[in-house]
């Protein structure tokens, strides 16, 4: 949706609330530089959004937990977390963001993968490349929890808690299981479910369409599984808050 409603678009004026959110350059500087540009590409690397303008300028956007970009009309009621707006003629992208962890930078386009997080970054999980072959040897050799591995952005890059959660619902994996445990079909089911959950979220659910069991959905609907109707569990693994269900995932 972000990209289908902005590309091409001319950024008019900046207005910038949160002085916080801007990292780099100053935020004087930041809505100088950004007003007047035209966006010509929106893409994505792990969790870092990448919005390239005219003129050589990428503008890097990390969501972090509660960040959100939304299009509104110009003038419309700003939500009370609204920290950034981008005047688009008669309409605004404007950056939300609750507990104030995202971020923004602007950069010359030459040096964004010079940036500290994106240099870290491992595989793409949705790159054309990210095969199962291509996924059997990152899981060689490791061991320790298997949320821990989907949650370390240096091995696949862009898995959060919730979808971490996800993945390993529909793959049937339960979260503490030990890495050097998983069998090739294992693998499979977990290779195949990253690009799935991954991918209806990044393309949008209302083209794309959810499965019909969904551990996210169930987490907001009581805590039941969506596949057996038992209690979901809750547990801290890998220090995060974490749901799965003991019958469906071994």
């Amino acid at each position: 949706m972000l990209r289908r409603r902005t590309l091409g678009r001319r950024i008019h004026r900046v207005r910038i609330l949160s002085p916080a959110t801007i990292r780099s350059p100053a935020p004087r500087a930041f809505a100088r530089l950004m007003r007047g540009r035209r966006i010509a590409r929106v893409g994505r690397r792990g969790k870092y959004l990448l919005i390239d303008l005219d003129g050589a300028l990428t503008l890097i956007v990390h969501l972090r937990m509660t960040g959100d970009l939304a299009i509104a009309p110009a003038g419309a009621p700003l939500h009370p977390h609204t920290r950034v707006l981008f005047a688009l003629g008669g309409e605004e992208l404007r950056f939300v963001d609750q507990r104030r962890f995202g971020h923004m930078d602007l950069l010359p386009a030459a040096r964004v993968h010079h940036l500290s997080g994106l240099r870290r970054l491992g595989e793409e999980p949705l790159a054309r490349g990210f095969t199962l072959t291509r996924f059997r040897p990152l899981l060689r050799g490791r061991r320790g929890m298997l949320k821990s591995l989907l949650l370390r952005q240096d091995v696949v890059a862009g898995i959060g808690n919730l979808y971490a959660d996800e993945i390993l619902f529909q793959a049937r994996l339960r979260p503490a299981r030990p890495v050097e445990s998983l069998r090739p079909p294992d693998v499979a089911r977990l290779h195949g479910a990253i690009r799935a959950v991954l991918r209806r979220a990044t393309d949008g659910l209302a083209r794309s369409g959810r499965p019909a069991a969904t551990l996210l959905d169930a987490r907001g609907r009581g805590g039941a599984c969506p596949r057996c109707g038992r209690a979901l569990a809750a547990a801290r693994v890998a220090g995060r808050g974490t749901y799965y269900c003991r019958a469906c995932q071994r």
